[in-house]
């Protein structure tokens, strides 16, 4: 097979529910390192509770070899049906292919999957379609030239590269020394009812804060489904018999991802926090990963956004593209409001549309 060539890639739809389909997207998905976990099937099996989405699964095949894919979710709702790579909290990555293509393969890959995803969304009758690019990948301007997006959202996440020492501050220095002192246990929990303890400090601590913390059941959708694939751990700082900082985090080869941190607010002067950070850095480290992904901030003026530049965090932009296919009167019709609640955990159009002018394409988080 001539591998520069572009003449014999296809489009495939995947039903999930055919083993035989499953396990050939997920042995691509497996070849790829620069994959996110939030692209997989197990992602799908992950948040299937909680839409319900309908899994719509794409791969580019060249001849007989599967080289990219796109994971999309059909979601029906009262003022219109969407599609999205991107449901529920924490997602990451539209397109993902294989190591070693050419840019000719790379850019036909994009542009026929893409071409897919709106026929899809058209066949369904969606108001729009929205896809994330990949922070690691800068691939935005393939989105730009073969979706066409309405609108823009750019985002930014905060990430550590694995390859070279974490140049952490010297407040988390102290922290970290503090938690040495006081002898924390670090421990890799496998158990349901130590799962059950830690959602209950996640709950606590959102509630300390006014927060509304991430739904339980998703939570231990990936704790149970992922935990025993390697491709999540929880991270418990012990004080005894007492959790004194508790983390669950996710990863896929080469990108480890920060999904869920919550303290004991009475370990706050203890560095259980940092600790719990320095194991799951060694933790992905062992695990081959070169990317710990702090993912994104509620603003660059925040507290955990703060707490994410300590640890000698680089920024990196990525965006969401949404291609509308009603007019943007509708959508202004329904409102902020309404969306948020008919939409929940879905991303339909950047919220700032509704403070903008008509027309606006572009927007940024503040």
């Amino acid at each position: 097979m001539n591998l520069d060539s572009t003449c014999d890639m296809r489009i495939v739809e995947i039903d999930l529910a055919s083993t035989a389909q499953r396990e050939g997207y997920d042995r691509l998905f497996e070849d790829c390192p620069d994959a996110f976990i939030q692209q997989s099937s197990f992602w799908a099996d992950c948040i299937a509770p909680l839409g319900p989405d309908r899994p719509i699964f794409l791969l580019c095949r060249d001849g007989e070899r599967d080289i990219a894919g796109l994971p999309l979710y059909l979601f029906e709702a009262e003022s219109g049906n969407i599609l999205t790579s991107v449901p529920q909290p924490g997602p990451m990555g539209g397109v993902f292919s294989q190591p070693g293509l050419s840019d000719e393969q790379i850019d036909e890959a994009y542009r026929l999957l893409i071409g897919r995803a709106i026929e899809i969304a058209e066949q369904h009758r969606c108001i729009s379609l929205s896809i994330i690019s990949n922070p690691f990948k800068n691939d935005v301007a393939k989105y730009e030239k073969h979706l066409e997006p309405t609108h823009v959202f750019e985002n930014f996440t905060q990430y550590a590269p694995l390859d070279r020492p974490i140049q952490c501050s010297a407040g988390q220095r102290d922290n970290l020394r503090k938690a040495r002192k006081f002898g924390y246990t670090a421990v890799s929990c496998e158990s349901h009812e130590c799962f059950l303890s830690w959602l209950g400090l996640h709950r606590q601590r959102f509630a300390e804060i006014d927060a509304q913390p991430l739904d339980g059941s998703l939570l231990e959708n990936l704790f149970c489904r992922l935990v025993p694939l390697r491709k999540a751990s929880l991270m418990l700082l012990m004080d005894g018999a007492t959790i004194a900082s508790g983390a669950l985090y996710v990863k896929h080869r080469n990108i480890m991802d920060v999904f869920a941190i919550s303290l004991n607010s009475a370990y706050s002067r203890q560095g259980a926090n940092a600790a719990n950070t320095d194991a799951s850095i060694e933790w992905a480290k062992q695990e081959g990963c070169g990317i710990y992904n702090w993912q994104s901030s509620p603003s660059r003026d925040s507290g955990v956004y703060t707490y994410k530049r300590h640890w000698g965090s680089i920024e990196a932009p990525y965006y969401f593209l949404t291609k509308l296919f009603c007019p943007e009167e509708r959508l202004r019709a329904l409102g902020a409001d309404r969306i948020r609640q008919e939409y929940v955990g879905h991303y339909v159009v950047p919220f700032g549309l509704f403070t903008s002018a008509p027309g606006t394409r572009r927007f940024y988080k503040t």
